[in-house]
């Protein structure tokens, strides 16, 4: 059968599917689904499926950015991606890792398939979002977060419909999803029932990499390991719930929330109202035999479970061999600040005022460049202060799309838009309520949200989104920022009200460049790293330490630890050398940098300023690289008419990423510009 004529009949199979469902017998117990999944892509998505286009792929920025928001949940996830791809290989099935988003993040191909995958669009970087492909296991999966088969011709689009796909969502503690995993064959047997052995195994190793970083949320809570055979739980866990001292539950694991933690319609706020025994007994039934399983029996149905206790990651300190404790912690230092490194006289004296305000009401604004370590310093203060007990909760306003930051920080009820939960979601606010609240890159909130976080603040209760009462809220607000607030102050971009509101205690974190204590820091942070990959006694050669300690390192501490760890990770002998660092380190000092060129005379004054004022924080002249991306996003915006939205959305960046970069870069809009066109920048 030529291609067109099938092309043909699949058209025709999905539309007479969807002008009359009634008439289609379920073959499957995924055909109802599927349906609407081919309803959605027809009506809502206006998708042709008989398109024979490839996929979409995004940038090689843009992929960049898609993956550093899952940085540390992708290196736990690496693991099981790896384990599905040998298990699936021998049958050319390729795997790849998506994100929320769908845009594929990981993706391990066939070697003897590898120029066909890619050419039907198996690649890093492609979007299997149903809203661009259709019915597809990826993007069905994440419209209705279950576990999804789609094979051959119940794709939506004619390309896709050789491809078999098996896809399961991994979702987070709070039942969003985070990525999804997948099989995928270009060729594959007619039966349906041929991919169930596939399914199957994807299907377990996504709730494998879904349980690891459930642990790894929870690490700094109480956990108990559950399951119904004793001898199963060192290899296996079938639920994960974390407490706090108290005994109050602080999360768990999928099944665990579904299926005890939530029972009946009614939720288990502590371990007494879930098992048999209080938080005080389960310790002690842990201590008395430190390791071992010992039985625990559920409240409400009587079943007996066996359960092993892991302490808070926070309160164990490595056993680091021919180290003394106090070199991986400074004693000394007050309560919450002892892993920070604290020779530096500037961090010393932010944290000897910062102690002094952590039980006072007064907000804390963390400044200083990407990197320097803000969100640690956070922590510290809400380790130190009375809410050391109470969640710290963090959101990144500069991470997450524009259109999501608003039920991220308030939450909504239940129906309060399309697509919703069904349980509604609390929202980082709810969730932070006698805690403390962090808000990095607050620069990056939008100006409507801004209003609402400024009442929250001002009258202590939070109205979730298609809620009709307030909620009241206890709230400390630490946030963090490397851009000049009084700048987007008097630019409009951000409320002054609300600066001077969260600008009650403000403390500037220096650059690792800056440090007196530079040395000190990066034998500390070589020592966690080399801990962490059980690498103990390698250390960092002289001449090596002297050219670290010559770097200017633009990205600070997070830059360095990445730079220690990719060593750690390639050095085999005791000793990390010069060449075992990433080529950045190792191609100079400093990148090389040129004159600007004079501005164009025809635009206006202040562009032609902003222009020459190519300089970052350090004072030095901009590189090349970021030269030639400033002359793009000016361009860009002149055409535009200085349109922010329409000029991000043209170059692939968000509108918050978009005005970082504006800020970076000192790129200042016209002071030309009338109100309507502000507020278009804005919209």
């Amino acid at each position: 059968m030529d291609r067109g004529h099938t092309i043909s009949e699949h058209v025709g199979r999905v539309l007479k599917a969807i002008e009359a469902p009634s008439r289609s017998a379920p073959l499957h117990a995924e055909h109802d689904r599927l349906t609407r999944s081919w309803h959605r892509s027809l009506n809502k998505h206006s998708i042709d499926p008989g398109r024979a286009t490839t996929p979409k792929v995004v940038t090689a920025y843009e992929l960049r950015e898609h993956r550093d928001r899952l940085e540390t949940f992708m290196r736990i996830a690496r693991e099981g991606v790896e384990r599905l791809h040998h298990q699936v290989l021998l049958a050319d099935y390729c795997v790849l890792l998506t994100d929320a988003q769908g845009v594929t993040v990981d993706f391990r191909t066939v070697p003897h398939l590898e120029r066909e995958l890619k050419d039907e669009g198996f690649r890093n970087g492609t979007c299997w979002a149903e809203e661009h492909e259709g019915t597809c296991g990826v993007g069905t999966s994440l419209i209705d977060c279950q576990p999804t088969l789609v094979h051959r011709g119940e794709h939506f689009r004619a390309h896709n419909i050789s491809f078999t796909c098996s896809s399961v969502p991994i979702v987070g503690l709070e039942d969003e999803p985070i990525a999804v995993l997948d099989a995928s064959a270009l060729y594959s047997p007619e039966q349906r029932e041929s991919q169930l052995l596939i399914y199957r195994m994807v299907l377990d190793k996504a709730r494998l990499i879904e349980d690891a970083y459930a642990h790894y949320s929870l690490r700094n809570h109480w956990i108990l390991q559950l399951g119904p055979i004793a001898e199963f739980l060192p290899v296996e866990t079938d639920y994960l719930i974390a407490f706090d001292d108290s005994g109050r539950i602080v999360g768990g694991n999928r099944r665990a929330r579904h299926e005890l933690i939530n029972h009946n319609g009614r939720r288990a706020e502590y371990l007494h109202d879930l098992f048999e025994c209080t938080a005080s007994g389960i310790m002690a039934a842990a201590h008395a035999s430190p390791g071992a399983p010992f039985p625990l029996r559920m409240f409400a149905t009587g079943q007996r479970l066996f359960a092993v206790l892991r302490a808070p990651h926070a309160r164990t300190l490595p056993q680091i061999a021919a180290k003394p404790v106090a070199e991986a912690e400074d004693l000394t230092a007050p309560r919450g600040f002892r892993h920070l490194a604290l020779g530096d006289p500037r961090v010393k004296a932010n944290v000897g005022c910062a102690v002094r305000v952590a039980n006072r009401d007064i907000p804390v604004m963390l400044l200083g460049e990407t990197g320097t370590g803000k969100e640690a310093f956070a922590r510290g203060i809400h380790d130190f202060s009375d809410r050391a007990k109470q969640p710290f909760v963090a959101l990144n306003c500069a991470a997450i799309p524009e259109s999501l930051i608003e039920s991220e920080l308030f939450g909504y009820r239940d129906g309060a838009f399309t697509g919703a939960r069904n349980k509604g979601s609390k929202g980082k606010i709810l969730q932070s309520d006698g805690g403390t609240l962090f808000l990095d890159e607050i620069g990056d909130m939008p100006l409507s949200l801004q209003s609402r976080l400024l009442r929250v603040l001002a009258e202590g209760e939070v109205v979730p989104l298609g809620a009709e009462q307030p909620t009241p809220v206890r709230l400390h607000v630490i946030c963090a920022t490397h851009q000049d607030l009084p700048e987007l102050v008097r630019e409009g971009r951000f409320r002054e009200d609300l600066f001077y509101r969260l600008n009650g205690a403000s403390f500037t974190l220096p650059p690792l460049r800056e440090r007196e204590d530079k040395q000190a820091l990066i034998e500390q942070v070589m020592l966690e790293e080399s801990t962490a990959m059980e690498r103990i006694g390698i250390s960092i050669e002289a001449q090596t330490m002297d050219v670290l300690l010559a770097y200017s390192w633009p990205g600070n501490i997070r830059q360095l630890r990445h730079a220690v760890r990719y060593a750690c990770a390639i050095a085999e002998g005791p000793q990390v050398r010069l060449e075992h660092f990433p080529h950045e380190l190792r191609a100079g000092n400093k990148p090389a940098r040129v004159a600007l060129p004079p501005p164009p005379e025809q635009q206006p004054v202040v562009a032609a300023i902003a222009y020459d004022a190519c300089e970052d924080d350090s004072g030095e002249p901009l590189s090349e690289m970021c030269l030639q991306l400033r002359q793009k996003m000016l361009e860009a915006l002149r055409r535009n008419h200085w349109k922010v939205t329409e000029t991000a959305r043209q170059l692939g960046m968000s509108r918050a990423t978009f005005y970082r970069k504006m800020a970076r870069l000192r790129i200042v809009a016209p002071n030309y510009l009338d109100s309507a066109e502000r507020s278009a920048q804005q919209g």
